[in-house]
């Protein structure tokens, strides 16, 4: 019996250290996700950008970053080995990381040129976040006993929500905290000299987050480089990529599992990209910030702003008991963020409630539920109106939560010696990001209305409601959770 347990254990007995480091990769690369999504808001004060404009910065993440170097990265791994793709992909995050601060520098030239600076070093760092996460993944999964490998590759994912999470409120703190509350017409009047100054101080803000993200990123990459990384079973360097892709073209089940993927992730960020927004029309911050005064204190913009709404108010006052004053509004776009972090709760919390309920329900019917109750949320936050729009789409995170995984686990199924590159086609399919965030943009600036522009994830969510009662319901396929 004791064979047995030591054979099917979670992690192999002596590298129980090689896969701590392997793990902290989930949490780390989540940080610079949901951080990023927090950037559209940020820059749209900044610069005085449309929504179509900031979305471009979700094109670059998205579309650019993960949708270009995903495959890239799986031949790298393939030809060498998953340390040197772990490697490859962090030291593309550092180096995107420095680039954020000759894009701050370049704002004394001109606002257009720093912002297209800031899109060239988020590109660099999200297509290293691509090559991170096809290589991690794969290796976590392909490390120790193939019975273990999805409670293992879960096991690693559970620690990504709460990296989302410590993203959201880092930006929050240190970057939407920082924002002048000047709205573009004010901002519009001012001389040159003056705007670059006000801009100046927004942009180092942001470039420091983002540089110590890099020093981060920078300890983790010299620990892995340092440490003898097992080697895993599926390690081999043969490929043929022209007969993988005709076996994955063939198979039904994969190809819609990424089109699936495709608009659950489009949907993910397109919901989070402009939930400070929303938040910020539905409640009407700017107005409140506006209505105390050109010479409103700190204090009186805090007071204000925590009391427009009860739940984001109790929030408040459990930061204030436990000392982090940090988190109190100080900005229209900070207190819209603390709706992305009750959200992110949501999301976390709804990730091990589907996990306990599936011991007594199959993963493709809570996907099925949850699809159906997000078009719900969807379209009370289009239609609602107030609080009760901002608690719809809040809502809407506690229905994602399974839905990646479950679809990813759908998809791969029986794969066999092409998962390694199928797993790259799943990491694609984030590239959905981009174009579903891009139509919302548009559809906002063109309606007038972000609340309008919520359609498109409500569409994308119709579409996986249809692949969960269809392609993924008729292959009767069974996931471990």
């Amino acid at each position: 019996m004791n064979s047995n347990v030591e054979k099917h254990r979670l992690v192999p007995a002596g590298i129980v250290f090689p896969f701590i480091l392997l793990t902290s990769l989930f949490f780390i690369w989540a940080v610079p996700n949901n951080m990023t999504d927090t950037m559209l808001a940020a820059f749209k004060r900044i610069m005085s950008l449309s929504d179509t404009q900031t979305a471009w910065i979700q094109v670059v993440c998205y579309l650019l970053g993960y949708g270009c170097f995903a495959l890239p990265g799986a031949i790298f791994i393939k030809k060498h080995t998953y340390k040197y793709g772990v490697l490859l992909g962090l030291g593309l995050c550092i180096f995107g990381g420095v680039l954020f601060y000759p894009a701050m520098l370049a704002n004394n030239i001109s606002s257009p040129l720093s912002f297209a600076t800031y899109l060239l070093a988020i590109f660099v760092l999200f297509a290293g976040l691509s090559v991170l996460e096809t290589s991690a993944n794969s290796y976590v999964y392909a490390l120790g006993d193939p019975h273990t490998a999805t409670r293992r590759l879960n096991f690693s994912q559970s620690f990504n929500p709460f990296g989302a999470l410590t993203g959201v409120l880092a930006s929050q703190i240190f970057v939407l905290s920082q924002l002048n509350t000047m709205s573009a017409a004010e901002r519009a009047v001012l001389n040159e000299a003056e705007l670059v100054n006000v801009q100046n101080a927004e942009l180092n803000a942001v470039t420091i987050a983002y540089l110590i993200l890099g020093l981060v990123m920078l300890a983790l990459f010299l620990l892995i480089f340092f440490t003898k990384m097992p080697q895993a079973q599926d390690e081999d360097k043969t490929l043929n990529l022209k007969a993988t892709f005709n076996r994955l073209k063939r198979n039904k089940n994969y190809v819609w599992g990424v089109v699936a993927q495709f608009f659950y992730v489009g949907a993910q960020i397109a919901v989070w990209s402009y939930i400070i927004r929303y938040a910020m029309q539905q409640l009407q911050f700017d107005a409140v910030i506006s209505g105390l005064g050109n010479n409103a204190s700190q204090e009186s913009i805090i007071a204000a702003l925590r009391s427009v709404e009860p739940i984001a108010g109790g929030f408040y006052n459990l930061a204030e008991s436990l000392g982090i004053d940090a988190l109190l509004p100080r900005t229209a776009e900070q207190a819209g963020a603390t709706y992305y972090v009750l959200s992110l709760v949501l999301f976390v919390v709804g990730r091990f409630v589907c996990t306990f309920l599936m011991k007594w329900t199959r993963p493709v019917n809570l996907l099925s539920a949850l699809s159906v109750l997000a078009v719900i949320c969807s379209l009370v936050a289009i239609y609602g109106q107030g609080f009760i729009g901002v608690y719809a789409l809040m809502g809407i995170s506690g229905c994602m939560s399974l839905m990646f995984p479950t679809i990813y686990g759908i998809g791969m199924k029986g794969l066999g010696e092409d998962t390694k590159i199928a797993g790259s086609g799943m990491v694609m399919a984030i590239a959905g990001a981009a174009l579903l965030t891009q139509m919302q943009g548009i559809l906002s600036d063109q309606a007038g209305s972000i609340e309008f522009a919520y359609w498109v994830p409500t569409i994308a969510f119709i579409i996986i409601a249809f692949y969960s009662f269809t392609v993924a319901r008729s292959k009767k396929i069974k996931i471990n959770g």
